[in-house]
């Protein structure tokens, strides 16, 4: 059973799809549902409100591995700090870490301890290099970083044996978000034509290389540490 946050579209979307072409069941958790297939089931759910996310509940799972996915991410507004209202910054971090994290710790109350489970949270390199205009987005992937590697030291704690918590930056991805990032203004954000010319010089990555990196290192990969870069993983 896979479960997926953000399958409308761009990389979780991707994802999904891969995983569907396996014959694997999908649930999606988001608020739009684009995919249509026997195997995909959806969860209507805005992440960025907390009191939706608390009640999601999960259908019976039984004994199969489990792969919970929190691929959902915002950028939020892109602009200095001091000039962000403090429920801008609150969205992004409700979002990108609180939303994942309260799946999670439903899963891990309902999973046994001896089921297989993997649990991914998407992050990214702004998460370890600060960019300037990007200071909730920032935190909240260095937070994913730290998050998963403390929830990896706890459950090995707890005696959950067959399971990993991994932090995995996918690069940089043509998806909507870099499309907004490249609609920025100047006087918000100074690093603009820097992505324009990721755009123009064809380097960023396809949400569907994306999806097949993932893959490989979820199940093809010796899973011996948190944080990974799908630019390390071959295919």
């Amino acid at each position: 059973m896979i479960i997926i946050t953000g399958t409308s579209r761009g990389i979780g979307k991707a994802v999904a799809e891969h995983y569907l072409s396996r014959d694997e069941k999908v649930i999606g958790i988001g608020r739009n549902h684009p995919i249509s297939h026997p195997n995909y089931s959806s969860i209507n759910c805005d992440l960025s409100d907390p009191d939706a996310v608390d009640q999601i509940s999960f259908p019976q799972l039984g004994e199969e591995p489990i792969i919970f996915i929190h691929n959902a991410g915002i950028l939020g507004k892109v602009d200095y700090f001091e000039r962000l209202e403090s429920k801008e910054i609150a969205q992004v971090m409700q979002v990108n870490l609180f939303a994942g994290a309260t799946i999670l710790q439903q899963l891990l109350k309902k999973l046994p301890k001896d089921q297989s489970f993997k649990c991914i949270f998407i992050s990214s390199g702004a998460g370890k290099n600060p960019i300037a205009s990007w200071a909730s987005y920032c935190a909240s992937k260095a937070a994913v970083d730290l998050f998963c590697q403390t929830i990896q030291l706890e459950e090995q704690e707890l005696g959950r044996n067959d399971f990993h918590c991994l932090s995995v930056a996918p690069g940089v991805v043509d998806t909507d978000m870099q499309a907004t990032i490249r609609e920025s203004n100047q006087n918000s954000f100074s690093e603009v034509e820097r992505f324009k010319e990721y755009k123009n010089s064809n380097q960023l990555y396809s949400t569907e290389l994306v999806a097949k990196k993932l893959l490989k290192l979820i199940h093809e990969t010796p899973l011996n540490q948190v944080l990974y870069s799908l630019r390390d993983i071959e295919l």
